[in-house]
């Protein structure tokens, strides 16, 4: 009888060992993620905001294309008005 209850306690000490120890590594995982979340929101922000470079470089570069044919006409018509006598 007494052999049992030793089996017994030392069962159920070896089951709370094992709760233990899973109960520290599902805070070890959460603390993994909640940096892991952080991380990648971080990238996203980073991310965003080369985007918004990109968009406006995209911008910028439409209207040198739109602007630069009429920046050159007006710099050959001065050009050319003060080459005249």
């Amino acid at each position: 009888m007494e052999q049992q209850l030793r089996y017994h306690q030392e069962r159920l000490e070896m089951l709370e060992d094992w709760r233990a120890k899973h109960v520290e590594e599902h805070a070890r995982f959460e603390a993994m993620i909640t940096e892991n979340t952080r991380l990648t929101k971080s990238i996203a922000d980073n991310t965003q905001v080369i985007v918004d470079l990109i968009r406006g470089a995209k911008g910028l570069r439409s209207f040198l294309v739109w602007a630069a044919p009429i920046v050159a006409f007006l710099l050959a018509a001065v050009a050319w008005i003060k080459s005249q006598p």
